[in-house]
């Protein structure tokens, strides 16, 4: 799913650059977390594959996520918790 509203200003930035995978991976469960206990999410990466493990990951743990290519941030990733997702919409 691509998303192309802007990002929530209320929401966290975390940016997963010059990281190693395993230091990606453990922000990325952390950020799952998170969004999941009800905290809006916003991630930047310029991987690819990085999307690809997010938003399955965040499906499975009830955690709504879209994704959108930024000519400037590369990929943007939204994380939101479903119930939340719900009442807005």
């Amino acid at each position: 799913m691509t998303d192309a509203t802007p990002a929530d200003s209320s929401a966290t930035q975390i940016a997963l650059g010059a990281r190693t995978l395993p230091q990606t991976i453990a922000e990325i469960e952390d950020a799952i977390g998170r969004a999941a206990a009800g905290e809006p999410l916003d991630l930047t990466t310029e991987h690819d594959v990085v999307v690809k493990y997010v938003v399955p990951t965040a499906a499975v743990r009830g955690v709504k996520s879209s994704f959108r290519r930024d000519a400037d941030l590369g990929w943007r990733i939204t994380l939101r918790p479903k119930a939340a997702a719900t009442k807005s919409e």
